[in-house]
């Protein structure tokens, strides 16, 4: 098998050289525009790391964090309504 290469950040192998010589090699990727020195070789097919994902899973990258805080808040406080009062 050849040996491919692949963008460390999006997976891609659509990579080319974009300086190289005695010291070594910059790449360059052009799907997400990576450039760097560092890039992943091996004989095997490397999955894309869009496909790991569950598309069914629920995304919270897209909610801000002091949304997250203030609904725990409001769940914390309507918890605390219900309970019965000694």
């Amino acid at each position: 098998m050849a040996c491919m290469r692949r963008c460390p950040q999006c997976g891609s192998s659509d990579l080319f050289q974009s300086v190289g010589g005695y010291l070594g090699s910059e790449w360059r990727c052009k799907r997400c525009g990576y450039q760097g020195a560092f890039v992943v070789e091996s004989e095997e097919e490397m999955p894309h790391p869009e496909t790991d994902r569950d598309p069914n899973s629920a995304k919270l990258s897209g909610v801000p964090f002091w949304f997250r805080i203030l609904a725990l808040l409001i769940l914390i406080l309507f918890i605390w309504m219900l309970l019965p009062r000694w």
